[in-house]
C-alpha cells in the first residue's frame, strides 16, 4: 500500500507520458516553425531565380530577335587612287565591309567618302563596285543587304560628286578620309523602332600616298594608298 499523498505507480506513469508528449509536441512545433521559415526562404529564392531567368530570357530575346540593325563600316588598309579621262576626274577604290551588330536585317543604300587635305575637302560618292579591285570591270553600286549579326563585303569605286575643283591627291601626299553610310532600317515596331534607331557609325582614316607616278596614273594605272598609317577612328554619325 502507498501512503496517503504519495503518487501511485499509475500516476507516475501518466506524468511521464505527459512529459514525453509535451516534449514531442514542443519538438514538433519547433520543426513545423522551422519548416515554415525554410519554406518562405525557398519561396523567395525560387522567386528570385525565376525573375533572374526571366530577365536573361528577355535580354536573349532582344539580342537574338528584336535588336534593331546596327551597321558599322570597316575598310581594308589597301586602297587605290586613280584619275579618269578628265584632268579633274579622280577616284578611289576602297574595299569595305559592313558589319551588322543587330538582330534584324538592314540595308546600305549609299556610301559617301569625304577626303580632305590642307583645309581643302572633297565629297565622293560610291557609284560602282568592282571584283578583286579590278577597276576595269565596274558595276553600278547596288544596296547591300546585311542580315542580323552578319556582314557584307564589297570593293567600292568612289567618284567625285562635282568635277569642278583641282585634284586633291598629289605626290607623296598625306590626307584624311571619312566613310559614311546611308541606311534603311527595319521599323516593324513603329515609333519604338524610330525612337531607338542607332545612328550608323562613321569611320575616319589617315591616308598615306607613296611612290606616286602621275604619268602612270594618267595612263590608267592606279596608285596604292595606305589607309592603316594610323588606327582608324570609329564614331557615331551626327
Amino acid at each position: 500500500m502507498t501512503a496517503p499523498g504519495q503518487p501511485t505507480e499509475e500516476s507516475k506513469g501518466a506524468n511521464a507520458r505527459r512529459r514525453i508528449l509535451a516534449a514531442i509536441s514542443a519538438a514538433a512545433i519547433s520543426v513545423v516553425s522551422r519548416l515554415r521559415r525554410y519554406s518562405a526562404v525557398f519561396k523567395r529564392a525560387a522567386l528570385s531565380i525565376s525573375l533572374i531567368s526571366l530577365a536573361f530570357s528577355g535580354v536573349s530575346l532582344y539580342e537574338t530577335v528584336l535588336k534593331q540593325p546596327s551597321l558599322q563600316i570597316l575598310a581594308g588598309c589597301n586602297w587605290e587612287y586613280g584619275r579618269g579621262p578628265g584632268s579633274y576626274d579622280e577616284f578611289f577604290v576602297v574595299p569595305v565591309t559592313v558589319v551588322n551588330h543587330g538582330a534584324r536585317a538592314g540595308a546600305v543604300l549609299a556610301v559617301e567618302l569625304t577626303a580632305s587635305q590642307d583645309g581643302q575637302s572633297k565629297p565622293f560618292a560610291g557609284r560602282f563596285t568592282v571584283e578583286n579591285l579590278n577597276d576595269k570591270r565596274r558595276q553600278l553600286f547596288a544596296p547591300l543587304a546585311v542580315s542580323g549579326h552578319d556582314s557584307a563585303t564589297a570593293s567600292i569605286v568612289f567618284t567625285q560628286r562635282h568635277l569642278t575643283t583641282p585634284p586633291l591627291v598629289h605626290e607623296d601626299a598625306r590626307f584624311r578620309a571619312r566613310l559614311k553610310l546611308t541606311t534603311a532600317l527595319d521599323t516593324s515596331y513603329g515609333a519604338i523602332d524610330r525612337m531607338l534607331a542607332p545612328a550608323p557609325r562613321e569611320a575616319r582614316f589617315d591616308i598615306r600616298l607613296a611612290d606616286f607616278d602621275i604619268a602612270a596614273v594618267l595612263n590608267g594605272t592606279n596608285a596604292n594608298l595606305d589607309a592603316c598609317d594610323s588606327a582608324p577612328q570609329i564614331e557615331p554619325s551626327p
